[in-house]
């Protein structure tokens, strides 16, 4: 049975005191998960300590701002970026986290048009990078969970497939696929037949189910129901985590087109029960 989860986003615009008491309120709402956004590298040692306490699995999602890249030909992007990571994959072991997922092998938004070499050097750049990270995460006891971004986000990787070639050249089992519906809705040719690939190939390690609009399950014009059903049939059992946004955190409407943060926690998790 997948863990049903939310990300601290929904509520916040990052790490800070505004935090504090949203684990707690994640659980009574019924969720079974939490995703932290590690806009910082560490947390206040209160947020830790209710993490711990509360008894949810426990997911980490990165924060690759401008001058942190694993894949950059700027090699003090590349340090940055790593050191960062380990960083937060270390408060991860502390946490008792079991994943870091977002696009870890990028980073800034960075899209461009590349000559068959220099994509050849940034693949390899990302390979390289995320081989070295899976063995801190090993240490730390986690996974990692690549996420392929829109064309509008990264130019690395923007399919399940492409990210699949990367597990692949990467050869490490603790890292795999994460799945974002909201990104796949941009680039995939088809939803359901790329969700039900990443399945099969037993390499799908984290999702994101966020509608097309950025709203909740159920809502946007996603097929839920199929989705659902190809993650119910496959015996996906990972976590299924809304990744929604306070108005004006990082993907959020310019308008407000939803109700209330705790609104949307609600519509998303009593949606997301009907099924799991």
């Amino acid at each position: 049975m997948p863990s049903l989860g939310i990300n601290l986003w929904n509520w916040v615009k990052g790490i800070g005191p505004d935090c504090k008491g949203l684990p707690t309120k994640v659980k009574e709402m019924g969720f079974t998960a939490v995703e932290i956004p590690m806009t910082k590298s560490t947390l206040p040692i209160d947020l830790a300590q209710e993490i711990r306490d509360i008894g949810l699995t426990v997911t980490l999602c990165a924060s690759l701002p401008k001058g942190r890249d694993l894949s950059s030909f700027d090699e003090q992007e590349r340090r940055a970026a790593m050191t960062y990571l380990k960083e937060v994959l270390h408060t991860g072991a502390v946490l008792d986290a079991t994943l870091l997922c977002g696009a870890l092998y990028t980073g800034g938004g960075k899209c461009h048009y590349l000559s068959d070499d220099d994509r050849k050097r940034e693949w390899d750049l990302a390979v390289t990078g995320i081989r070295e990270l899976s063995q801190t995460a090993r240490e730390c006891g986690m996974q990692l969970a690549l996420e392929p971004l829109n064309h509008f986000r990264t130019s690395v990787c923007n399919t399940s497939g492409q990210i699949l070639q990367m597990v692949q050249d990467i050869g490490e089992d603790n890292v795999g696929l994460h799945y974002d519906t909201f990104h796949a809705c941009i680039d995939e040719l088809s939803l359901q037949d790329s969700l039900r690939h990443a399945v099969e190939s037993g390499r799908l390690y984290h999702v994101h189910a966020v509608a097309n609009n950025r709203g909740t399950p159920g809502q946007g014009i996603i097929p839920w129901e199929e989705i659902f059903g190809i993650l119910r049939d496959g015996g996906y059992d990972g976590c299924i985590t809304m990744e929604t946004f306070a108005y004006g955190a990082l993907d959020s409407s310019y308008y407000r087109v939803f109700g209330t943060p705790d609104e949307q926690a609600q519509i998303g998790i009593a949606y997301m029960k009907q099924y799991f």
